[in-house]
């Protein structure tokens, strides 16, 4: 009966390791894996300058409509001698996704004959500011009014403490054959 009970031990050792083996694989962690990909979303960058995307059109002479009101003595519409007018640059930020500086430079024409033609000042948000140079602002991400109108204001000055160098004879030559313009530049940067 030795060669018996041993045969039964050695039957009970096997059913153990067998039973282990199952509780161990019931007991098991779980592994698993799993394979995706971040798609990132860019900020946006769409900038419109008088109602044009300056993205994909850089050129916006088209937008710039100067309004000179004229008076009991200047037609309304034209320029000449002591003529007062002005001119919108509208900047819509509305779509760009980071906070950004612009700058606008404003100047008269290389092409221009009337040298008397001059930026007097600027205005925005009803705030009027002797023009110098150029503007330059910076318009927050957190802000809530992302569009910036600018209202040039200009004249074609007549007397020497203004500036005037154009005599009649000028004035005159300058009204019939002579050119009256305003290159304007518009920047945007990031702000990093």
């Amino acid at each position: 009966m030795r060669y018996g009970r041993k045969i039964a031990i050695f039957a009970a050792l096997i059913a153990m390791f067998y039973c282990v083996s199952l509780i161990q694989s019931t007991y098991a962690k779980y592994v698993t894996s799993a394979v995706g990909t971040a798609n990132m979303t860019f900020a946006r960058w769409n900038i419109l300058v008088n109602d044009q995307d300056v993205v994909n059109n850089s050129n916006f002479s088209t937008t710039i409509l100067p309004d000179f009101t004229g008076t009991t003595n200047i037609r309304s519409g034209v320029i000449a001698p002591t003529s007062q007018g002005s001119f919108d640059i509208e900047l819509d930020m509305t779509d760009v996704d980071v906070s950004l500086d612009y700058t606008i430079s404003a100047a008269v024409s290389s092409s221009n004959t009337v040298t008397d033609l001059k930026i007097i000042s600027y205005t925005i948000d009803n705030v009027t500011t002797q023009y110098t140079n150029s503007i330059t602002n910076r318009v927050l991400l957190s802000s809530t009014d992302r569009v910036v109108t600018v209202t040039f204001n200009v004249e074609w000055v007549e007397d020497a403490q203004d500036g005037a160098v154009m005599n009649n004879a000028a004035d005159t030559a300058a009204a019939t054959s002579g050119v009256a313009a305003i290159d304007v530049s518009v920047n945007f940067v990031q702000v990093r």
